[in-house]
């Protein structure tokens, strides 16, 4: 919520020469922090099901809460286990969207810490850096929400050749996404503080994969994903000083950033006889640049210096591994039971605020080489399939995540937040030649110091086999 009244006024002094003094102190502890911060309030599409993960591939599989490395038997086996591939016959495609919306809540709302005393810190989720001292260190607007913001298109493709199957696809992997306005009063002099922020993070796969059957239990397979990333940032504060004591001042940052990275995926699936299966799927993560255009603005009688600066620009972007274990039981042929257990390592995380290189450096846009501090997350998965006629299949999941993400790092700008509990149902209907499945599913956590989520999850997908 924005405020419309006006705070206090209250006396102070604030001179120009004690704001030139600290010119270089604030250069120092400022550095590239005020254009990267909003970085992790960026990332592609919505709140995330492990640190920058979307739910997975596949309306089926993530109606059935995820827990499919065991299952594997459609095409979005290319994402759950590759060696699930080798079961499907003949050949088929399937095209979907799968659609978040994030209701985000912060007791605290957005901050606004002070970039004088080196409190700024986007590590820690800061998007707002303060250059008056006076300035409130909070904004008041502690809800967010946002329709659509993780919209993921989907696509694959496979074909089988007797004891392989070949498959690939174009699809959603992860990301963040933020937009955030709000005005605010500085009480010593009625100062109207302006502030507003657009990021968004995109992560997409291109994959090719194959799957072959070893004996008539045991298959294996292998994956690649060409990870093409973008990034892009628009942060915009004005502070308004009609009693120009200290003064006005307008701070913008603007980044435009992409890259590309190869990840591998490895899967083994176990047949023990008709009823259980057990899954294994390690994927190798990534570690890529991403290169583009960085430009920050720093002008106005009440900013402690003067600074309009333009660079190149380079980050680099740790995508975290992962390994998996998936277990299934068909007590008959209409019901299906799975669970799957997931560790991902994000201590090797890198975002773009933790290493950034500048061709051109200066007073703002200084080289950073920092560690966000994120850790192992793991995630617990179970999922339910009933085939209720020959025309309808009904499904049911449940996942649970202890996020890798630093809790002091989530806020109302930010949407990869800490941990999550998320429940599907939906369905699969035949209709002549096409089948299309349903997704409905809510998601909710918290990090337990006052940032909350809940989002509304819903998805279709339409598979034609030949």
């Amino acid at each position: 919520m924005n405020s419309n009244n006006p705070r206090p006024t209250g006396g102070r002094v604030f001179s120009v020469v004690s704001q030139l003094n600290k010119q270089l102190s604030v250069a120092a502890k400022f550095g590239l922090r005020s254009v990267v911060s909003v970085a992790l309030c960026s990332l592609a599409m919505g709140t995330s099901a492990s640190g920058l993960n979307l739910e997975g591939l596949g309306i089926r599989a993530v109606g059935m809460g995820g827990a499919f490395i065991s299952v594997a038997d459609d095409a979005s086996a290319i994402y759950w286990n590759p060696a699930g591939l080798s079961q499907l016959r003949g050949s088929g495609f399937s095209f979907g969207v799968y659609s978040m919306t994030p209701h985000i809540s912060d007791r605290d709302g957005a901050s606004n810490n002070s970039a004088l005393d080196g409190s700024f810190d986007p590590n820690k989720g800061d998007a707002f850096p303060a250059f008056v001292a006076t300035e409130p260190s909070n904004f008041d607007d502690h809800e967010e929400d946002w329709l659509s913001a993780a919209t993921m298109p989907a696509f694959v493709y496979f074909k089988n050749f007797g004891r392989y199957t070949i498959a690939g696809g174009v699809y959603g992997v992860g990301g963040a996404y933020s937009t955030y306005d709000d005005s605010i009063y500085d009480p010593s002099n009625n100062a109207k503080i302006d502030a507003d922020v657009f990021a968004i993070l995109g992560l997409m796969a291109f994959n090719t994969s194959v799957g072959y059957q070893l004996t008539e239990k045991l298959s294996v397979g292998v994956g690649v994903d060409v990870l093409y990333s973008l990034f892009r940032v628009d942060l915009d504060k004005d502070y308004h000083d009609p009693s120009e004591n200290p003064g006005s001042y307008e701070y913008k940052a603007k980044v435009r950033e992409w890259g590309i990275g190869l990840q591998g995926n490895l899967g083994v699936l176990y047949r023990f006889n008709e009823k259980f299966s057990l899954g294994l799927d390690y994927k190798t993560g990534s570690s890529f640049d991403l290169e583009g255009e960085t430009r920050v603005k720093l002008r106005g009688t009440g900013a402690p210096f003067q600074a309009d600066e333009k660079s190149d620009s380079r980050s680099q972007f740790k995508y975290a591994p992962s390994l998996g274990i998936g277990f299934s039981y068909r007590p008959n042929s209409d019901l299906l039971f799975a669970v799957d257990v997931v560790g991902t390592d994000w201590r090797d995380f890198n975002w773009m605020g933790s290493t950034a290189v500048y061709d051109t450096p200066g007073t703002l846009l200084q080289n950073q080489d920092g560690d966000p501090k994120w850790e192992l997350a793991y995630t617990y998965r179970a999922g339910v399939e009933w085939r209720y006629t020959d025309h309808v299949t009904l499904r049911a999941g449940y996942m649970q995540e202890d996020s890798g993400v630093p809790s002091n790092f989530e806020n109302v700008t930010t949407t990869t937040i800490g941990d999550i509990r998320i429940f599907n149902v939906g369905a699969g209907v035949m209709y002549d030649k096409w089948k299309v499945d349903y997704l409905l599913g809510v998601m909710w956590g918290d990090n337990g110091g006052g940032v909350e989520h809940l989002c509304a999850d819903v998805g279709i997908q339409f598979s034609r086999m030949f």
